[in-house]
């Protein structure tokens, strides 16, 4: 689908709403008219805990066969299931792992893409109302090498469950890329890629930078030509390696390789907003050797999952919310 044409759709969107006499759930943010900002909390000693709120220790689900997994979403389409995928150099397949004991029990196969680097994977709206899209994010380069990058975005497959080996295959025709560069051809290496359900743009978080900086792609994001993302603003601490937007859009974490962030939103609220407030420190313990993967559940807890290191075998770690 073209940038004109998903334009359209999201105005017509806009219009039919108000037509029936409700408010679209946010308006379109101008992020090009506004200025990058900094913040300076400290990171984790200015920080409060989010005290009450998840389970002080995530509950073992179950080993992982993955070796190097890199982003992880809950699944709409397969109830009970995660979609995650592994980063640099390995195939081109998603996994579908059972939330309640970390098998990986199907695998998705996207055409004949090239897993670069893969880096982090979202779930939620798109250009069809009606429809639940994947975004997969092609944005890792370790040695900050690569002159663009790339989201690849599908609608979310229903995996059939049948016993029947080898992957489910999603054709390239089914498959839009979103193309980008970032501004004055930087070059970074990012791991967290955030959907934000109300407006449907696209975050990306840099790892390596002194201090992760946060870019925007704003829907609707184009499929036929390369777009430059837009610098919103940095956070004050660096190796940013994860995140994601609740369902809802009101809720959000990131990780880094010690620290787990988390952010609630009003209503109303941008994500510029938000991404200016001073998060609290969700639990994450036992802190995993290279733990890279996380989201939230149905139920506003959330998952965590490492890639294998140091001789430890990965596993699917559940922090159970137990309050809103």
């Amino acid at each position: 689908m073209s940038w004109k044409t998903s334009k359209a759709l999201f105005l017509a969107s806009c219009l039919a709403a108000c037509a029936a006499g409700e408010e679209p759930v946010a308006e379109a943010f101008d992020w090009g008219a506004e200025t990058p900002f900094e913040l300076d909390y400290t990171l984790p000693l200015g920080l409060n805990r989010a005290e009450g709120l998840f389970a002080p220790e995530g509950a073992a689900m179950g080993e992982s066969d993955l070796i190097e997994a890199s982003g992880i979403v809950m699944s709409k389409a397969n109830p009970g299931f995660l979609w995650t995928h592994e980063d640099k150099g390995n195939t081109n397949e998603l996994f579908l792992l059972d939330a309640q004991t970390g098998e990986t029990v199907k695998s998705v196969r996207l055409g004949t893409l090239f897993n670069r680097d893969w880096e982090d994977i979202e779930l939620g709206p798109g250009p069809d109302p009606n429809k639940q899209y994947l975004y997969v994010g092609e944005v890792g380069d370790n040695d900050r090498v690569y002159r663009d990058y790339k989201i690849y975005r599908l609608e979310e497959p229903e995996v059939l469950l049948d016993g029947s080996a080898g992957p489910q295959v999603i054709s390239n025709e089914q498959i839009e890329t979103i193309l980008f560069t970032y501004p004055d051809r930087r070059r970074h290496d990012v791991e967290t890629l955030l959907l934000d359900p109300w407006t449907k743009d696209l975050f990306l978080v840099t790892k390596r930078d002194f201090f992760s900086m946060i870019y925007v792609l704003p829907y609707p994001q184009d499929t036929e030509n390369a777009q430059e993302a837009i610098l919103v603003g940095s956070f004050p601490f660096t190796r940013a390696v994860g995140g994601n937007i609740s369902f809802d859009g009101r809720e959000m974490l990131l990780k880094t390789y010690e620290h787990v962030l988390f952010w609630q939103r009003e209503e109303g609220e941008t994500m510029r907003e938000l991404f200016q407030k001073t998060p609290l420190l969700a639990p994450y313990n036992p802190v995993e050797p290279q733990g890279e993967a996380i989201c939230f559940d149905a139920e506003k807890g959330y998952f965590t999952l490492s890639e294998f290191s140091n001789a430890i075998t990965p596993v699917l770690y559940h922090y159970e919310r137990l309050r809103q």
